[in-house]
């Protein structure tokens, strides 16, 4: 009798490990959905504290956001976002080596993130506006730091992800498709389009003149982008991003002044000295 009840005991206690196994499994799904979400609505907070000018708040969220995605999405977004505020001459504890970290941070982790070519654009300015600082600094250690350029003052509103409108763009870019993406983004300008998003196609084009692959690559212009983004369309999700890059680009241009301005100064040094050697 004992041996003939064997086989229903062991199918019994196999069936109660499987319902075990399944209930755990279950569980861990549910805590990693649970843990999504959270780094989700983490990212949300970080998007309103900054529209609001909180870089400290938002960089708070951010980080808490990086910590409960651990190399699933929306890791790349915090990464994106954390290395915005560090870029950013609008917030006091700037660090632009910071920046430059989580922005390779997405090149090498996230090949596939539709804020790479975002990534990559920023690190091309960042590098840039590094460059010119060192060149500055060679050039007249005394005057080293350039002229403070004032930021531009705009009152954010709601700030949204933007995600999937911002995929569609980077996939256009990263096509290298330049003339083409520039001719698109003109036309969602014309009067022909009253309903289309001006707002994105005023960011796209102050990003493609400021793309490092653009051979008509133009920070001028990708500055006025940005400056009528920010005039025109001040209840756009994309402000907060336009305000940062017009602080980096109107350093850019301080830099680019005061290396014009020592150049000259050289030059009327050199004069005086072989005037005075004749």
């Amino acid at each position: 009798m004992g041996r003939k009840q064997i086989g229903p005991r062991k199918y019994i206690f196999y069936s109660i490990a499987c319902l075990i196994s399944l209930s755990l499994f279950r569980c861990a799904a549910i805590d990693e959905l649970r843990t999504r979400e959270e780094a989700k609505g983490g990212l949300r907070q970080g998007h309103r504290l900054l529209a609001r000018g909180n870089y400290e708040g938002a960089l708070d969220k951010y980080q808490k956001a990086l910590a409960l995605s651990s190399r699933k999405p929306p890791e790349d977004e915090a990464l994106f976002y954390i290395g915005l505020i560090y870029a950013s001459s609008r917030y006091p504890k700037r660090d632009t080596k910071k920046s430059m970290d989580f922005f390779t941070d997405i090149l090498n982790d996230w090949p596939q993130s539709p804020f790479v070519e975002q990534a990559k654009i920023w690190l091309g300015i960042l590098h840039e506006n590094e460059r010119m600082n060192l060149l500055v600094r060679r050039m007249r250690p005394h005057e080293a730091k350039p002229p403070e350029t004032k930021p531009v003052e705009v009152k954010a509103e709601d700030f949204a992800e933007g995600r999937e409108s911002q995929t569609r763009s980077q996939r256009l870019l990263a096509a290298g498709d330049f003339e083409g993406f520039i001719s698109e983004n003109q036309r969602v300008l014309s009067p022909a389009h009253p309903r289309s998003s001006k707002d994105e196609a005023l960011f796209n084009l102050g990003l493609v003149y400021a793309h490092e692959g653009n051979p008509k690559k133009d920070f001028l212009k990708s500055l006025d982008f940005f400056k009528r983004l920010i005039r025109d369309h001040p209840r756009s999700p994309l402000v907060e991003q336009a305000k940062i890059w017009v602080g980096l680009l109107q350093e850019y241009e301080s830099l680019n002044q005061v290396i014009q301005k020592l150049k000259q100064v050289d030059i009327e040094v050199e004069e005086r000295k072989r005037e005075k050697a004749k």
